[in-house]
């Protein structure tokens, strides 16, 4: 689930897809808290009062927009009880309760993401060559800023690739400048699609400042990283 198809749910869908979370477990639900948590952040966190926006963990059991105040108990700002699927709850004059996250700024969209109206999405893919295509194995540049704008398309095309079920899909992330939550959502899924037929997952050419949001996330762990598509066709 990316944010951008979150964002695509009725309410009752929404409601639907909680349902079958498991908040222990790290995944897509924590990633859509978070971009949930800088949306309402860059929207009312300049109010009157706010001190603070979180997502937050909240009793173990639910992840909500946890707002720190500094009003009194038991007055409270006014602010939208939920948001984006989301439970807002206020905490005067206190700490929010729960496991909390600092959100950040919300994703933004590459200048060179855009098209020629604006709207995200005409840069995943080089143009001269989608992809590079054997028997065994497939070789995906990406390309630009892999935001919530642009996961989903990402994902599409990863997903029909992956259905040729190749022996090995080596992803090229030397032109990839950023990532977020979602854009690591869509790869964490790729590999587990590419693996429950026996694959392998490759990830190429990263940069340094991609390499240190893995290597902080400790992704540097769970993918197969590589320094250029050759040794990751090499590899055993």
């Amino acid at each position: 689930m990316t944010f951008a198809r979150w964002l695509s749910l009725s309410d009752a869908e929404r409601e639907y897809e909680k349902r079958h979370w498991f908040p222990f477990e790290p995944g897509y639900w924590h990633t859509l808290a978070v971009e949930a948590a800088a949306r309402f952040n860059a929207e009312f966190g300049s109010k009157p009062h706010v001190t603070k926006v979180f997502k937050s963990l909240y009793r173990a059991r639910e992840l909500i927009v946890a707002v720190q105040t500094d009003l009194p108990s038991p007055r409270n700002v006014d602010l939208p009880r939920s948001y984006l699927g989301f439970r807002v709850l206020q905490f005067a004059s206190k700490v929010p309760a729960g496991v909390l996250v600092d959100p950040g700024p919300p994703s933004k969209v590459s200048p060179r993401a855009r098209g020629a109206h604006g709207e995200p999405g005409s840069r995943i893919f080089p143009r001269e060559t989608q992809h590079v295509k054997t028997e065994t194995h497939h070789i995906v540049p990406l390309e630009g800023e892999i935001d919530f704008h642009l996961s989903a398309q990402v994902a599409a095309k990863l997903r029909t690739l992956i259905e040729d079920k190749p022996e090995k899909l080596v992803i090229d992330l030397s032109k990839v400048t950023y990532i977020d939550s979602s854009g690591l959502a869509v790869l964490i899924n790729a590999m587990r699609r590419v693996e429950a037929y026996r694959g392998k997952l490759y990830l190429v050419g990263m940069q340094e400042a991609l390499r240190i949001i893995f290597e902080t996330l400790r992704l540097d762990q769970v993918f197969r990283i590589r320094r250029s598509a050759v040794d990751a066709l090499k590899a055993t």
